[in-house]
């Protein structure tokens, strides 16, 4: 499914390997040579995507680039976009919470 997702997120004949959905990759450039603000990754726990978001933070770490990670503990990808889920679920609804809290916060602060 995620081979799915990124073929319709990066242009005809590419490889996941592009620069759009692998920005560390061998295709892109080198993140030394990137000017970028301060970022904030919020990471869901059990995304299917946090090893490699979790790598993507480091790699900018390593390349001098601040970077803060909140981690949404127990939490699943776009778990934030469940009203439902949220409205029935308090810990679901804390971790929403938690993490509007954190943006807010790294917005004010940057």
């Amino acid at each position: 499914m995620m081979k799915k997702f990124t073929s319709l997120a990066v242009p005809i004949g590419s490889t996941g390997e592009h620069p759009i959905v692998w920005p560390i990759g061998p295709q892109a450039q080198p993140l030394t040579t990137l000017k970028l603000p301060p970022m904030l990754v919020v990471v869901a726990e059990m995304d299917l995507l946090r090893d490699y978001q979790l790598e993507y933070c480091e790699e900018m770490k390593k390349a001098g680039k601040e970077v803060e990670v909140f981690m949404n503990c127990g939490m699943r990808h776009s778990f934030q976009f469940n009203k439902l889920a949220i409205d029935m679920d308090p810990e679901m609804a804390a971790q929403a919470n938690k993490m509007i809290e954190v943006i807010v916060s790294f917005i004010n602060r940057n």
